[in-house]
């Protein structure tokens, strides 16, 4: 008797825990995006609206989201970009972000240190990058490239937006071929190889996206850009991608920037590497002087136990407070 009561008290204080760990997380789709943006603006209007900068092929729009004190001006304070889900399939990214603009609104008028980061700066972020290929869990977008047998082989529809900016374009070499195709018939190579696709598109920004992303950052003045992506590892990267023969001119800011988040987070980081054409940390620094990086913020592309998804959220959530921070000092030396 003794032995079945024991065995009682374990089903009900560890076994409901136990069985809560091993839940699968749920990641937002577009439309509760959508949803969850207008709960936001409606409660927090005075510090946080949405709005759209461009339109996908499959009809949806390109969100932008900026926290900031006085939310409706544009105020000369220091300027940050987060992006998320560049590759659809890889949805930690745009579901962090959402999980951020939460936690900087909760917290505005109850902790003077994210008080400080919404009054002297202006936050944009842009969750979804990508979209359709998030409602299709696709790494590439959706658009038709017009390909002999796209309706067999879907993988040979869309570009990877991450491949798509303007950077390197011309450095591209056949040994690149794992990391940047230039036609999308290299990805049903990739696909028979099970590597990713990679297809960089016909040309810089021939992408509904990466247009939309280029216009805005363009009408803007931002210090500093983190790009989130899973798939990697835990690791932050700074540029450049296409090439090792040459350095950032502000390599030492750089290595600042990485050592101080990885201080946070214990992320490894290194230079991108060599051979991968288009990616758009490159060109934010290249073409525009900002300081991008791309944290990667797993090896799993979209992990799918609710509480490693949640260690992870809490770990780099103290990372964005940081890069705030150190937009604002960088305004502040100008």
């Amino acid at each position: 008797m003794k032995q079945v009561k024991l065995l009682a008290i374990f089903a009900i204080l560890i076994l409901p825990s136990y069985i809560s760990y091993k839940q699968p997380f749920h990641y937002y789709s577009y439309k509760e995006m959508e949803e969850f943006l207008n709960e936001m603006e409606e409660e927090y209007p005075e510090i946080m609206k949405f709005y759209s900068i461009g339109k996908t092929y499959g009809g949806r729009e390109i969100y932008v989201v900026k926290i900031s004190d006085n939310v409706s001006i544009d105020e000369n304070e220091a300027e940050v970009l987060f992006m998320g889900a560049h590759h659809g399939n890889e949805k930690l990214g745009y579901q962090f972000l959402l999980y951020f603009i939460k936690s900087m609104c909760e917290n505005y008028s109850k902790k003077e240190s994210v008080a400080y980061l919404i009054n002297n700066a202006e936050i944009f972020v842009v969750p979804m990058v990508n979209p359709d290929g998030v409602e299709n869990n696709t790494r590439k977008n959706v658009e038709p490239n017009n390909c002999i047998g796209e309706n067999i082989f879907p993988i040979l529809k869309g570009v990877n937006l991450n491949r798509n900016y303007d950077a390197g374009w011309n450095e591209w070499r056949p040994w690149y071929f794992l990391s940047t195709t230039s036609t999308p018939y290299g990805d049903l190579i990739l696909y028979f190889l099970d590597f990713p696709p990679e297809y960089r598109g016909e040309k810089p920004f021939s992408e509904r996206e990466t247009k939309a992303i280029k216009n805005f950052v363009e009408s803007r003045n931002i210090t500093i850009a983190i790009d989130f992506h899973t798939g990697a590892g835990k690791i932050i990267f700074y540029p450049f991608g296409y090439t090792d023969k040459k350095k950032p001119k502000d390599l030492e800011k750089f290595i600042s920037i990485a050592e101080n988040i990885s201080s946070i987070n214990g992320y490894d980081y290194a230079e991108a590497g060599e051979g991968v054409i288009g990616m758009a940390i490159d060109w934010l620094y290249e073409k525009h002087g900002i300081y991008a990086l791309i944290i990667e913020l797993t090896r799993n592309v979209a992990p799918r136990d609710a509480e490693e998804v949640r260690e992870i959220i809490q770990l780099n959530l103290p990372v964005m407070h940081y890069i705030v921070n150190r937009a604002i000092e960088e305004k502040g030396r100008i």
